[in-house]
């Protein structure tokens, strides 16, 4: 990486815990947060005093001063000078992400492996997956000829340290706070410490090595002259009790943890295993044919999915959560479906989790109601809730936490239509995918019901369906549907004849058609055939020859351009109806027009900036990069277009994140470069595809 995208925010998280140890942006706030929706508001401190007095440290701090003055007239640590590494060398890859300086180097390692089915698996196995911890390796390379002291503490202004109890009795040695967060280790030459500030504890201030006032506290090394020292600690994460709120629940790690004092000593004694994996993970990433900005974008986007994520235990089996980064809503469905693809190469039983969740609590039947005739309602069907709760807040059955009524196409509206098709996508890829025959069975009478939503949301009178969808949800109270794009102009955030949407009931319909076809349902599944080719038709008629390509929204207004137009061939894609995005295939027709839809907007007059970043629609430069990544794996993978300048775009999209975002690690929704929206994100590991390439 060059130099100015060296420092930005990262995730570093254990699997299924909602905790990160957030870090590496220059001079802002980070640290070890627990359920939060940005980084914690602390300090981190990793450094070494040198035998000239100077304490050196790498910049992870913001505003970090001595605060011995609140309580002491006379300020012992003056005499101490700071030296900031401002030339520091970052090594980010999949699983570790190092930091080297003159004299001092640390690694921080989160690998991630497939969670095993807890239905299924070995306990310990799952106690392997679950354990909230993450895992340093700080090494100090002591050249000189005088004795340093070595630091790795962390500081926040409501924190309040404790020496570990009985620690010695397993080797740890370590600080930690409220039983909820702690910094442990074995190696005999760390010694555990709290105090205002680093400063005020290497002045030996008090000479007191555990001061419980001090919002201070981490681990000191003593590294001889001449010597060189490697110290393995751990980060430990622990809640105990129910953190969920209406319905109670646990988090999974509380069946194999009695509390954090175990989950340090497990992780600890441990800590090989888990580097080894990590370095597994890095080797894979690096041995794939992407290139380094490609394999940049993939691991910044799988630390944050992780730093999301909940698993959680209701007493009975486990409840798989992905929450919505600085939101907090709880498994919203429109992440869902393009998280999906990452959660069916790692862990297939969250998706099916997940998808069971919204059946049996957040799904509904309403009426629907046609925008020219609001004084008539017709039948509507099934549908399923944007997202199943807030801030660990579960919502009441049926309702989402986010969707209002009375609002016309505006953010917050609800998104019945396209949740409609997600949970359909997200069943058909996953029974394509795993063959469990047992959930399709399962799911025969309710997939139908689905097929029946979605004819009725074209038009209640067979007669009249044109294949896509015209007719808005009774929840809005003759509002307007939007999209996923909830901020977005109504080239992508309007649900009503919007191309990009029309695209995904094509492919829902190609989806529960499959699922059927399987089962021996074939009447139902012609039916579900006869929708997607009345809906391909009626996109592949719709290219405006005038315009050179298909507008954004069947209105008869709209001129925006739109890339996702082509998102939704990765569905059947995916669930190998490889036939259905052919040129030969039965949709020849409307692949050969998304062809040319596509190749005709991406240039900087329509879909693309000067530097090569996509536009998702040509009248925004709101952008989200989760669908960016998708649509890039599309048009190369499966439409097969050679897409020019294609590392320049990768390049543009990587300083998005690291200068543009920088201190907020992975986002989502950018303009023009900067984030505005959907910071701290899970839904960036759609490019888990470009794997596949």
């Amino acid at each position: 990486m060059e130099q100015n995208q060296q420092f930005f925010h990262a995730h570093h998280s254990p699997m299924g815990a909602l905790a990160s140890f957030t870090v590496g942006e220059f001079g802002a706030h980070g640290g070890m947060g627990l359920e939060l929706g940005a980084p914690y508001a602390g300090n981190v401190f990793i450094g070494y005093q040198d035998g000239e007095g100077v304490v050196n440290a790498f910049p992870f701090y913001k505003g970090a001063k001595d605060q011995s003055e609140r309580y002491v007239q006379k300020d012992d640590v003056s005499s101490l000078k700071e030296h900031i590494f401002e030339d520091v060398n970052r090594d980010y890859r999949w699983a570790t992400d190092g930091f080297a300086a003159p004299g001092i180097s640390f690694k921080i390692i989160t690998p991630f492996f497939d969670i095993p089915d807890p239905q299924l698996a070995q306990q310990q196995k799952l106690q392997q997956a679950c354990c909230p911890a993450v895992y340093v390796e700080l090494t100090f390379d002591n050249t000189s000829d005088q004795d340093w002291t070595g630091f790795f503490a962390l500081q926040g202004d409501e924190l309040r340290w404790n020496k570990l109890i009985d620690g010695g009795e397993q080797g740890l040695v370590g600080v930690s706070c409220r039983d909820q967060i702690g910094i442990a280790s074995q190696h005999p030459n760390a010694r555990a410490f709290s105090h205002f500030s680093v400063q005020s504890a290497l002045s030996k201030m008090g000479n007191n090595e555990c001061f419980m006032l001090g919002p201070t506290a981490g681990l000191m090394i003593d590294v001889k002259a001449g010597e060189k020292v490697t110290v393995p600690l751990v980060l430990g994460f622990y809640l105990a009790g129910n953190v969920t709120y209406n319905r109670a629940m646990q988090y999974y790690y509380t069946q194999h943890f009695t509390g954090l004092q175990q989950v340090l000593a497990y992780a600890v004694n441990h800590f090989d295993d888990y580097a080894a994996i990590a370095q597994q993970n890095d080797q894979q990433l690096a041995a794939s044919k992407l290139n380094q900005h490609q394999q940049f974008l993939v691991a910044h986007a799988t630390r944050s999915y992780y730093g999301s994520t909940q698993w959680l235990f209701d007493g009975t089996e486990s409840v798989w959560v992905v929450n919505e980064g600085e939101y907090l809503m709880m498994n919203t469905l429109d992440l869902t479906v393009d998280m999906l693809f990452f959660e069916l190469q790692k862990n297939p039983w969250t998706v099916k989790n997940t998808l069971e969740q919204f059946v049996n609590h957040y799904s509904f039947y309403d009426e629907i109601f046609h925008p020219d005739q609001p004084e008539k309602n017709y039948r509507g069907g099934i549908s399923f809730t944007h997202d199943m709760g807030v801030a660990n807040n579960w919502s009441p059955k049926g309702q989402s936490s986010y969707e209002m009524a009375g609002l016309d196409r505006a953010c917050f509206s609800h998104m019945t239509y396209e949740q409609l098709t997600n949970w359909v996508l997200c069943c058909g890829v996953y029974i394509s995918k795993t063959g469990d025959v047992q959930f399709a069975t399962e799911q025969r009478g309710r997939l139908i019901d689905c097929l029946q939503s979605l004819l009725n949301r074209d038009h209640p009178d067979a007669e009249k369906r044109d294949g896509i969808m015209s007719f808005e949800s009774a929840r809005t109270e003759q509002g307007g549907e939007i999209t996923t794009y909830d901020s977005l102009d109504h080239s992508l955030g309007q649900a009503r004849g919007n191309i990009y949407l029309a695209g995904k009931s094509w492919a829902a319909y190609l989806a529960i058609a499959k699922v059927m076809q399987d089962l021996g349902e074939q009447q139902q599944a012609e039916l579900a055939l006869t929708a997607a080719q009345r809906c391909a038709d009626k996109l592949a008629d719709s290219l405006d020859p005038q315009l050179g390509y298909i507008p954004a929204v069947l209105d008869g207004h709209s001129s925006s351009a739109i890339i996702p137009a082509i998102e939704a061939l990765v569905y059947p894609y995916e669930m190998g109806l490889l036939d259905a995005v052919s040129e030969q295939g039965p949709y020849a027709r409307y692949i050969s027009v998304l062809k040319t839809h596509f190749s005709f907007i991406l240039n900087e007059n329509y879909c693309l900036y000067a530097d090569g970043a996509w536009k998702l629609s040509s009248t925004a430069d709101n952008s989200w990069v989760s669908k960016i990544y998708l649509n890039q794996y599309v048009a190369r993978k499966i439409l097969k277009l050679d897409i020019a300048d294609n590392v320049a775009s990768d390049a543009a999209h990587q300083r998005w994140q690291t200068i543009g975002a920088s201190q907020h690690a992975c986002c989502d929704q950018f303009s023009s470069g900067k984030p505005i929206g959907s910071l701290y994100y899970p839904r960036c590991v759609t490019n888990i595809l470009w794997l596949q390439e």
